[in-house]
């Protein structure tokens, strides 16, 4: 009897991170061009000795609920990651401690524009082709083209790699085999069936912060499946049948707040408090009506307290 393909699990790296060995690599010290600063970037990953291996190097909820549906999977499974920083790696490939990432606003981003962000991931794919014979989500699926491929990516990921998934769905012996969970993405006709229905109705049935609905989903994918070889129509059926019975998502009205007065909330708190991590303090904001972006939260504590690290920080909603 033949051997089960492996089932491939894709998602996106994590802004948080573990404690890790060493200092950080931050994008925000290269300038130039894209090509510049990915030359120098590179150069300096490549230089650094501290490695861990990525799965315990990422923390946070969400990553938590991404281990927890490996876990749930086949022994036949392998999880891989899409970083803006080390581009498309193994769960369990080495790495050094590092700040990159393809969100406009953070300071560690790639670039502004759409099409900066597509020219570094391409410039991705060569270097880790170089280094490991696989660069992208194509080069996967041309390896593995009987496995089934669930990818959970945030929508800012997705418009990078939506190219790479496009082309590994037409490398799969049948495009059904590629599943796609991205919350709030309504369609994308290159990718048809693959994309998954879901939408913040489904906070409803897997809980957590919204934030981490992509993971969460994940997990509840695998486990309700795991033993059992799907496809997309089969769980895009399932999904479509379950939000006839799911309530309206939660809204949240919360109030912006400018640096200052997010600086003046936390020394206040920690004065209170005595001692406080970003994460409670960000969840004490919330509560309050107030609001702030969670990388924006961590950043401006991390100024006001630079010796203290949190092990594996929440999202929060």
């Amino acid at each position: 009897m033949p051997a089960t393909p492996p089932l491939i699990l894709i998602t996106n790296c994590s802004a948080t991170k573990q404690v890790a060995a060493g200092e950080p690599l931050m994008l925000r010290k290269w300038t130039g061009t894209i090509r510049q600063r990915f030359r120098w970037w590179t150069q300096a990953v490549e230089r650094k000795v501290d490695l861990t291996p990525a799965r315990h190097c990422y923390g946070g909820d969400a990553w938590t609920q991404v281990l927890a549906g490996e876990r749930a999977a086949p022994d036949n499974r392998r999880l891989w990651i899409v970083s803006a920083g080390m581009g498309l790696i193994s769960a369990d490939v080495p790495i050094p401690n590092y700040s990159a990432t393809f969100v406009s606003a953070d300071p560690d981003s790639v670039g502004s524009e759409n099409h900066s962000k597509v020219e570094w991931w391409n410039l991705l794919v060569k270097w880790r082709r170089k280094l490991t014979g696989i660069g992208c989500v194509t080069d996967l699926a041309i390896r593995n083209p009987e496995s089934v491929f669930i990818v959970a990516v945030g929508s800012t990921y997705l418009s990078v790699i939506k190219n790479d998934l496009v082309s590994a769905r037409e490398a799969l012996t049948s495009p059904d085999n590629l599943l796609l969970i991205s919350s709030g993405t309504r369609q994308m006709p290159a990718l048809g069936s693959s994309l998954l229905p879901i939408d913040a109705r489904f906070e409803n049935l897997v809980g957590g912060a919204r934030a981490t609905l992509n993971a969460r989903m994940l997990r509840h994918i695998v486990e309700k499946y795991k033993s059992q070889r799907i496809s997309a129509p089969q769980v895009s059926k399932y999904l479509s049948n379950l939000t006839l019975s799911l309530a309206q998502p939660r809204s949240f009205k919360r109030q912006p707040l400018t640096d200052e007065q997010i600086i003046t909330f936390i020394r206040n708190q920690s004065v209170l408090l005595q001692r406080s991590s970003a994460s409670g303090l960000l969840r004490v904001l919330r509560d309050g009506g107030s609001a702030c972006e969670q990388k924006r939260f961590h950043r401006i504590y991390k100024t006001l307290n630079p010796n203290q690290n949190e092990k594996s920080s929440q999202k929060i909603n």
